[in-house]
């Protein structure tokens, strides 16, 4: 299994660009169908972040380790930091329409914005190789700070996904967003547990790459819950 998913690794790569490039155009479509609503512009916004990520990661099976290589690696991780947070506001536009709770969710993911900017600056990344991709990974040189959000960002929205997500499911019949929620949080598990190198040879991990199937499914069935919404 891990041999077959590293063999599929690089088109698999550019079939997630592809797809990411597609939700981006269908979240534009809803937005503009449904302009009061902000929740297909803010998982468009959201899907950009995914698009570059998916996209430096492909390039890495032509692209030299390099200046110009580090540079585009790290605005992954800024990106990735700075706009996960909108899923903050994300869960209350589908809970509520309280303005001033949705003000409250808004200051307060703001605020993690800025820090999730300034701990992506600070991931410090280094060469790593898997299969035909060559990509720079978080490095164990990172602060603290910077790999304490950004694992808190990679689960605590997810668990508040999955909460949400099960209220809508009983109240509206509505069980797309803890589909998101649990898919995103199934493949990080599986990532976890399986996408380590048998030998330890952290360069080997695939956990980045079967996380990435979660985000697609979260993108996807954030898609249908607007649709239904």
């Amino acid at each position: 299994m891990r041999e077959l998913l590293i063999n599929t690794m690089a088109p698999m790569l550019w079939a997630m660009t592809f797809f990411d490039a597609i939700a981006i155009y269908f979240m534009i479509k809803e937005f503009k169908n449904k302009c009061v609503d902000p929740l297909p512009l803010l998982t468009g916004i959201l899907c950009v972040g995914l698009f570059y990520d998916s996209l430096i990661l492909s390039c890495g099976c032509f692209l030299q380790y390099g200046t110009l290589f580090h540079h585009l690696s790290q605005m992954r991780y800024i990106l990735h930091c700075t706009l996960i947070p909108l899923l903050f506001p994300i869960c209350a536009y589908s809970l509520t329409e309280n303005k001033k709770v949705i003000r409250i969710v808004w200051v307060l993911s703001v605020i993690i914005m800025i820090l999730g900017f300034a701990g992506g600056l600070m991931v410090i990344t280094e060469p790593r190789t898997v299969g035909l991709i060559k990509r720079y990974a978080t490095s164990d040189f990172t602060g603290k700070f910077s790999s304490t959000l950004t694992s808190l960002l990679d689960t605590v929205p997810v668990f508040i996904m999955i909460g949400i997500g099960v209220y809508l499911w009983i109240r509206k019949k509505n069980s797309n967003m803890f589909l998101s929620g649990f898919f995103m949080l199934l493949f990080t598990l599986i990532g976890i547990f399986l996408g380590k190198d048998p030998s330890g040879d952290r360069s080997q991990s695939l956990m980045f790459y079967i996380s990435m199937y979660g985000e697609a499914l979260m993108v996807f069935f954030l898609w249908r819950f607007i649709r239904k919404k």
